[in-house]
């Protein structure tokens, strides 16, 4: 008897530890279609798995564990206040409320599993989580050298994601865990924690993401400095050597400012691309900076300001160089705000903060190393809006504040604090499982849009047309399935029809392409000033994009439409103007604009 209890000691923290990594990768599996969307399926099927097994962990313990927290009643403040802001009657992005939902139910659950104990130390969960990377940069590796296909067709390193942004991101989360691990253990599992440290550490240098390079020195240099008791140092240096700390950290700051040049350097663009995106981003938060625009709205309201920002006449011109389709701020923190205010945004950062004081408390320093990573990495980029990130956040920080002590000051706190516990329990239990019913057909759907797209690029029109008001309401959220079933209305011969759809897809994109096929489609129906209007306004969007001046030369040569002097101003510019990317397309559009001009 005694054996066994010892065996089941050993076996229940392995399988809690592996269930959780096993539900933290649910997502890497395509489920219908690679889409957010269709992802939060299996999502819900993981998330489901742990407020089970935090169910029944609840039943077992004869004390409860789990105490409510300052973060806890944050983050509930918190989702409740996105799913208040959302539009319900404009189904802009539903799939984002069902994430805040299903993250919150993980939070619980996986708050409830770690604060029975059960893992202990966590060592199970950290090596299975170092597992779990080293199958990630197995995985890139793989399609780095052609043996497994890439999931964009512009790179060849994503690993189970759709660019390689993110998947360096993902990694850059998981390198403090290994390090913590090395530094922390004894024995041959050092070796372990080495080998899962460097394999992840190799596959990085390929993916060329400057944002995780940052978060990855920042919270490795955090991890080692924890290990190896440099605050302490640093404090004493500060109280005896006050000239010499001076000097270092200025070399340090030298250091930190030639290493910001260099990643300048890699990308200037991409930077400038960025710097763009924020300073318009930033206009659209002082607007409505207390309460944001609700969950959705960043792509329609940042299109706003982007095409009032140009048409102010302030831009430069390097700025004109680098504008284009912004799909995400790159800057989650500004994204928040512009979805949810400061009434969203200071209760998640005064949650994190909470959580990271928390961890260090009780020495989880892989665990912080690994919230580190994140909060440097959303600064540049767009973690929150995938949905592994979002996971893999909620577990570390559950797992960072782990069993909070209290004291029973009652006789009554044996049996409610349990109880309570299991109805914790039950309510997530029930949340996600909902979820799953909800979401099961998910992957009908991506077989039918997978059947939709076949017919529209057969050019069976009609056929796809059908196909695509069929699941309409479903995929209105989704641009590339609004502008295909747009396409199809108007090869059908309803360009006023596919007007209304483009009407919508601008509602949820601020993609300039949008405007140039509408601005077609209203020139096809002879609707002539709509069309210039479009056309006008994806200008602004896209200063430098030769298509727009292109759509309007073939409009001002148009019969019922003619305007000689604007048709020759807008050929000459195609002409001689600059192209961001030269292609055989632009060769095509001046060819064809040097023979209007001979006309």
């Amino acid at each position: 008897m005694q054996i066994q209890k010892i065996k089941l000691q050993k076996i229940l923290p392995c399988g809690i530890a592996l269930l959780l990594c096993l539900a933290l990768c649910s997502t890497f599996v395509r489920y219908g279609a690679n889409d957010s969307y269709f992802l939060l399926f299996p999502f819900s099927v993981g998330t489901a798995a742990v407020c089970l097994s935090a169910l029944l962990l609840s039943l077992k313990r004869k004390h409860a564990c789990f105490r409510f927290t300052w973060a806890d009643g944050l983050l509930l403040f918190a989702a409740v206040w996105y799913a208040v802001r959302y539009d319900n009657t404009l189904h802009l992005a539903d799939w984002k409320v069902i994430y805040a939902a299903l993250l919150l139910c993980l939070w619980f659950a996986a708050r409830i599993i770690f604060a029975t104990g059960v893992l202990k130390n966590n060592r199970f969960f950290s090596f299975c989580l170092a597992l779990a990377g080293c199958v990630l940069a197995g995985w890139g590796l793989l399609q780095l050298y052609g043996f497994l296909p890439s999931n964009h067709y512009l790179y060849r390193l994503t690993g189970p994601f759709f660019n390689p942004g993110p998947y360096s991101g993902y990694l850059a989360m998981l390198l403090p865990v290994c390090l913590h691990g090395w530094l922390a253990d004894t024995g041959n599992r050092r070796y372990a924690w080495m080998v899962a440290f460097a394999l992840m550490f190799c596959i990085l240098p390929a993916a060329m993401s400057r944002s995780a390079w940052v978060a990855i020195i920042v919270s490795l240099l955090w991890v080692l400095a924890r290990q190896k008791g440099w605050f302490a140092v640093v404090k004493k240096a500060l109280r005896h050597t006050p000239g010499q700390t001076v000097s270092i950290t200025m070399a340090g700051m030298l250091v930190i400012i030639a290493a910001g040049l260099l990643l300048f350097q890699l990308k200037p663009d991409s930077v400038r691309g960025r710097i763009l995106i924020w300073k318009n981003t930033c206009q659209v938060v002082a607007e409505r900076p207390l309460t944001g625009y609700g969950p959705g709205t960043f792509q329609r309201e940042y299109g706003k300001a982007q095409a009032a920002h140009f048409a102010s006449g302030e831009a430069t011109p390097a700025e004109e160089r680098v504008a284009g389709y912004a799909e995400y701020a790159f800057n989650d923190y500004l994204q928040l705000l512009v979805e949810g205010g400061l009434i969203l945004l200071l209760p998640l950062l005064a949650a994190g903060i909470y959580v990271f004081r928390q961890g260090m408390r009780r020495r989880e320093d892989g665990f912080c190393g690994a919230l580190m990573a994140f909060a440097v990495f959303a600064l540049s980029s767009y973690p929150l809006q995938i949905l592994p990130f979002g996971m893999l956040l909620a577990v570390l920080g559950a797992a960072c504040i782990g069993a909070q002590p209290y004291e029973r000051r009652a006789e009554r706190n044996s049996f409610f604090r349990p109880a309570l516990q299991c109805l914790l329990s039950l309510l997530c239990l029930a949340g996600s499982g909902l979820a799953v019913w909800k979401l099961h057909g998910l992957a009908h759907l991506g077989y039918q849009w997978y059947v939709a797209n076949s017919l529209y690029y057969s050019q069976l029109y009609e056929d796809a047309a059908r196909s695509y008001e069929a699941i309409y309401r479903p995929l209105c959220y989704h641009p590339e399935f609004l502008k295909n079933y747009a396409g199809a209305l108007n090869a059908e011969g309803k360009p006023l029809e596919a007007c209304q759809v483009l009407n919508r897809a601008r509602m949820v994109s601020c993609d300039f392409n949008i405007l140039n096929a509408q601005g077609r489609y209203y020139q096809s129906a002879k609707q002539y000033q709509e069309a210039e209007q479009c056309f006008r306004q994806s200008l602004l969007l896209a200063p430098e994009r030769l298509y727009p001046y292109y759509l309007l030369a073939k409009l001002y040569n148009e019969p019922g439409y003619l305007n000689i002097e604007k048709a020759k101003q807008m050929a000459k510019i195609v002409l001689t103007k600059a192209p961001k990317v030269h292609s055989r397309a632009v060769d095509e559009m001046r060819e064809e604009m040097k023979h209007l001009l001979s006309r």
